[in-house]
């Protein structure tokens, strides 16, 4: 009963941790958008274009669409992830 109690009060708080990772997600964005020396809303236009330019061929889930900007050492990746419902081929 003891231990139940202490792993209760020195469990690690999720919510903090959540925060912290997306705190530091959101700042390799930012310093990657300015590395690349984007002007604003480009990267929102971009998104629009190939949201656009995907959906000519397919329907997709754009409640699941989700965009990425990594920085690996020196170089930028843009990562896409469509959810693909059907072909309109």
């Amino acid at each position: 009963m003891q231990m139940q109690i202490l792993d209760w009060i020195f469990r690690p708080n999720l919510k903090t941790d959540d925060a912290r990772v997306t705190a530091r997600d959101r700042m390799k964005s930012m310093l990657t958008h300015d590395r690349l020396e984007l002007p604003a809303g480009r990267l929102e236009s971009l998104e629009e274009e190939l949201t656009a330019v995907v959906s000519r061929y397919f329907d997709l889930d754009k409640d699941t669409t989700h965009f990425d900007l990594q920085q690996y050492e020196r170089r930028a990746s843009l990562i896409a992830n469509f959810r693909l419902i059907r072909s309109k081929c």
